[in-house]
């Protein structure tokens, strides 16, 4: 191999197959009701880690149907619609933890040692809480680890932000309409949803793609010859 100083990779999805997701969704019951919810907010209503960490009882409207929340990037408030296997979650979690909430949060932070109790979970908490999940899995399931060079830091393919990725193009999968996404994502831009829309349809059919271009140009050109072994003949 011809040496090279820096090796350059290609840009990095941050996208989930559903597979990953049952995968993830499955062994989050067993580590606590409370991070199987937050990663419920993430993947079947898309909100980031900071969004969730931030969410307190009286966000909530409509017998538990639409949760209040300030959008981190924009700081637009909205409401926000449950889906109704998310509401029941709320519902059961609240009516069995509403007594260690402190000032309303739905996500207090307890100290390994017991010594420091907060109101509500950081965003760096909730990372680091991911980071062990992740391991853990990965142990069973290497697809889960998969991981790139940043600077000097590690990324991780699966993530929070994976986790919002992943809710954002199931959408689109069913729909296929960009101004609908945008809304339900509430971006004040529609050309937002092309940053990972565009990068997804050709992750995702990159190999058909590639099939219909050189489908006829393969059977015209003959690439297997007519009597011609194959390498694994040899093998």
């Amino acid at each position: 191999m011809i040496g090279i100083k820096q090796i350059r990779k290609a840009k990095n999805n941050y996208f989930l197959t559903d597979e990953e997701v049952s995968i993830l969704w499955k062994e989050s019951k067993r580590w606590s009701s409370k991070w199987r919810l937050m990663l419920g907010f993430a993947l079947f209503r898309g909100l980031r880690v900071g969004e969730i960490c931030a969410i307190n009882l009286y966000d909530f409207k409509d017998d538990f149907t639409k949760v209040t929340v300030i959008l981190e990037k924009s700081h637009i408030k909205t409401d926000l619609p449950l889906i109704p296997e998310l509401t029941a979650l709320v519902k059961d979690y609240i009516l069995k933890n509403r007594h260690t909430f402190k000032d309303g949060y739905l996500f207090p932070y307890y100290s390994s040692r017991g010594k420091k109790h907060l109101p509500y979970m950081t965003t760096k908490t909730a990372c680091s809480c991911f980071c062990k999940f992740r391991k853990t899995l990965g142990k069973e399931h290497l697809s889960l680890l998969d991981s790139y060079i940043m600077g000097k830091y590690r990324r991780y393919r699966v993530g929070w932000h994976s986790c919002r990725r992943w809710f954002e193009t199931k959408i689109y999968d069913k729909i296929n309409d960009r101004k609908k996404l945008a809304d339900i994502m509430r971006y004040i831009e529609v050309s937002t949803v092309d940053t990972y829309i565009d990068p997804y349809e050709t992750w995702k059919h990159e190999k058909d793609i590639l099939q219909t271009v050189f489908d006829d140009t393969a059977t015209n050109l003959i690439l297997l010859s007519k009597g011609q072994r194959k390498l694994d003949f040899f093998t």
